[in-house]
């Protein structure tokens, strides 16, 4: 490796460290980021060789590579066009990287290598990605102030003093957490656009009882809910679509005007909702609504929808005793008349509530939870079927019974489908929300629209526990990912005019920058003991010489530096001379000098005197 230039070292390590901003974001697939690693490798050991590669080979590959990507974004459209992007400055890089290398090139590679990290920063939601960006920040400076040494000769060339490249990257981060509160993140806007597509996890609002493929368990978080006011409940309901039309092969939603949101001002709790990785038109809420912020969705029959793409986040205002007393439907096809009558003889006399109770017990003890897959044939209904043959099935299987079997008793009912929210996080004081929460449950209208569940509730436990990782990459997503103009507002609120609500949000922010501000002070407090630790060791004697009451200009020469001595401070020139004279043959001679030693021996024999003379205190005569 003593053969390997630091020019080299640090070239091939920045262009490195633009291809592991790519992985680390989720930008680049970690095989060919290895493949490209491997690249780099060679290049290293042979940074100065000439490859075959010319200029006009190299020509026609980038017009073909040009090519190739903006067909490509023709034939698939803008859902390609950031992989398209990150193809071209990869493959920029790499040519960049093997061609023959001057100082201009050397400059190309590290903008190449910039831009990659640009674009990593714009589509990252790593929480590993900083990896990287303080890898570049500490990289890119020491590679230009490297060129600019190679350009200019060793006249540009200066002694660098400890901690000067930690101080250095400590600016530059200092600078982009500046530029990160002045300049919001863009990532709501490119994804409404659709120029990032995204791993996603779906939301559909029908249910499917002819599923034959088994209920995934997957466990990635598809929600965060931050309950800000009100008691938080041990579990609840999200609801997303109300399923109220029955047909023989199970509910579905029931068509309606499309008008706007109802906004009622009375509420008893404030939810702030964040979706992660979820595709749902849907608006998901708890309870009653009462109130929604942004306004950007629109009521079909039963339900809300968003205008467009759902928001990365929301608030509620809900209310847990509203009167939602819409009208529902009792009917049921004659397909399903033997359920209803099933139902209707289960449920006995008495009241409404007491009937549903019967049937949700009944269901639950005679009928057995299942994710498998179920092979129903299709010439007969899966409700009748689950009833009558099968004896088990999922959440939509006794959702879809208990419903039609309360219809049985002339009640009106609905299935819900959305998510059960059972699990707590104390780490970061949150509700987390799997994708394998999804859930169907049945309403039934006594006055008003009241809950039931169907499945058995011992395979349902609540959960409270610590999550401090994924605390900390909510705060990031919350913070950093999703960081927006309307977050700039909130904090200028928070400063200028507290309130319980913006001093909630800002917190964690104020509090990240107070430790940012805290390691910087660290770490300039450092940088200054460390500079002190690592003057130069002539410094060191005009220091110590200065406390016994001799200062010395430390821009005239080495000589005047001695005539001074000699004139105010005769017993000491001879030791002062010798040190002298050791330290020019040591700092621009020849000669091999332990300077550390000899500096330890001058700076003891100045401590040891007694001072100049006539820098000594006079007494005082009275």
């Amino acid at each position: 490796m003593s053969s390997i230039s630091s020019t080299a070292l640090l070239t091939v390590g920045t262009s490195a460290a633009g291809i592991l901003c790519l992985s680390l974001s989720g930008l680049l697939p970690w095989t060919v980021s290895a493949l490209l690693m491997a690249v780099h490798a060679l290049v290293l050991i042979r940074f100065s060789a000439r490859l075959p590669l010319g200029a006009p080979l190299a020509m026609i590959a980038s017009v073909l590579v040009m090519s190739f990507e903006a067909f490509r974004i023709f034939e698939q459209g803008k859902d390609v066009m950031l992989f398209s992007l990150r193809d071209l400055i990869v493959f920029f890089a790499m040519l960049r990287l093997i061609l023959p290398k001057t100082s201009r090139e050397l400059y190309q590679i590290a903008g190449i290598a910039i831009t990659e990290c640009t674009l990593a920063t714009i589509a990252t939601e790593s929480l590993l990605f900083p990896v990287g960006l303080l890898l570049m920040a500490a990289l890119v400076p020491m590679l230009l102030s490297n060129l600019d040494e190679s350009r200019f000769g060793e006249k540009a060339r200066q002694q660098v003093e400890p901690m000067h490249w930690a101080k250095v990257w400590a600016g530059i981060v200092a600078i982009a957490c500046l530029l990160f509160i002045l300049i919001p993140r863009p990532w709501s806007t490119i994804l409404r656009q659709g120029i990032i597509s995204r791993p996603q996890t779906g939301f559909s609002e029908e249910v499917d009882l002819y599923r034959t493929e088994s209920v995934s368990t997957d466990r990635s978080v598809v929600i965060r809910i931050i309950w800000d006011q009100g008691k938080a409940p041990g579990r609840f309901y999200l609801s997303g679509a109300r399923l109220g039309k029955l047909r023989q092969d199970g509910f579905t939603t029931e068509p309606g005007p499309r008008t706007g949101p109802c906004t009622v001002q009375e509420s008893t709790d404030r939810l702030t909702i964040y979706p992660t990785g979820l595709v749902c038109r849907n608006v998901l809420y708890p309870f009653r609504l009462s109130r929604i912020s942004p306004l950007e969705c629109s009521v079909q029959g039963p339900n809300l929808y968003w205008d467009g793409e759902a928001p990365p986040v929301y608030e509620v205002w809900v209310h847990r005793l509203g009167n939602d007393d819409t009208p529902g439907s009792a009917q049921v096809p004659d397909e399903l008349g033997d359920v209803a009558e099933l139902g209707k003889r289960i449920a006995g006399q008495g009241t409404a509530r007491r009937k549903v109770r019967r049937l949700t017990q009944y269901l639950q003890s005679h009928y057995a939870y299942t994710l498998e897959g179920l092979a129903i044939p299709r010439e007969i209904s899966p409700i009748a079927w689950f009833v009558f043959r099968g004896g088990k099935g999922n959440c939509e299987h006794f959702a879809s019974a208990l419903a039609v079997m309360i219809r049985g008793c002339g009640i009106p009912s609905r299935v819900v489908t959305g998510f059960l929210v059972n699990e707590f996080n104390t780490s970061g004081g949150y509700y987390v929300v799997r994708a394998e929460n999804a859930h169907a449950w049945v309403e039934y209208l006594d006055g008003t629209w009241k809950t039931v569940e169907a499945v058995p509730q011992g395979r349902i436990p609540d959960l409270r526990r610590a999550h401090p990782f994924d605390a900390l990459r909510f705060q990031w997503i919350r913070w950093v990912i999703q960081y927006s103009l309307d977050d700039q507002v909130h904090l200028a609120a928070a400063i200028f005019s507290p309130s319980v609500r913006t001093e909630g949000r800002a917190k964690t922010v104020f509090a990240g920058f107070a430790c940012i501000a805290a390691l910087g002070t660290v770490m300039l407090l450092i940088s200054h003991l460390m500079k002190k630790r690592g003057a130069a060791p002539y410094r060191k004697v005009l220091g110590a010489i200065a406390k016994k009451g001799l200062r010395l200009d430390r821009s005239a020469p080495h000589e005047a530096h001695l005539a001074q001595v000699r004139e105010h401070w005769p017993s000491l020139e001879g030791a002062f001379k010798a040190f002298l004279d050791d330290y020019l043959a040591g700092r621009f001679g020849d000669r091999d000098m332990d300077l550390a030693t000899r500096t330890k021996r001058m700076i003891r024999t100045v401590r040891r005197s007694h001072g100049p003379p006539d820098r000594r205190p006079r007494k005082r005569s009275f």
